[in-house]
């Protein structure tokens, strides 16, 4: 079993968009400058639509560990057609650019042992995510296709990344 996850794995210097019936692409650096922000948080469209409008804070898990940074801006952008990576090849996914959400991280946590998480780690969680079974099977559904080179049992053993987010803006 691998110990880490390639975060930025070849090919992920762009961000890959629908644009009318065609895949474009933009530099992600210009994109993410463009709103000051750190990196992008890609979510599934599943999960994206589960973020209450009402709401101005988020907790977004994911596996092993996060990029973000307390203090640092991010984009959480839906990801309308999800990428692979099967341990060698790349494909990424296409994402949403005219729908995103811009916040602040206020914390962030890496290599979360999923018996170490409680229930004020689920506070602003997204609906769906309100204990430790219900994260679990969160965790194989994300990363099935992302991840495929690992087992259901191994990535439930790399544990969870849990970033706090401040929503500043709804684009």
């Amino acid at each position: 079993m691998k110990n880490s996850i390639n975060r930025n794995p070849r090919g992920w210097n762009r961000l890959h968009f629908k644009n009318g019936k065609s895949i474009s692409g933009k530099n992600f650096n210009i994109f993410l400058k463009k709103y000051n922000a750190h990196y992008p948080v890609r979510i599934f469209s599943s999960d994206y639509n589960l973020i209450k409008k009402s709401a101005d804070r988020f907790t977004h898990f994911n596996i092993l560990d996060t990029t973000n940074k307390p203090g640092k801006n991010c984009l959480i952008m839906k990801i309308i057609k999800p990428g692979s990576f099967d341990g060698k090849t790349y494909k990424p996914p296409i994402l949403d650019i005219n729908n995103f959400i811009l916040a602040k991280c206020i914390s962030a946590k890496n290599k979360i042992s999923y018996k170490n998480l409680n229930k004020k780690d689920f506070k602003y969680s997204l609906s769906n995510l309100k204990n430790i079974n219900d994260l679990k099977k969160a965790i194989q559904r994300r990363y099935k296709k992302s991840l495929a080179y690992l087992s259901n049992a191994e990535k439930l053993s790399l544990g969870v990344a849990i970033t706090e987010f401040k929503i500043i803006k709804r684009y």
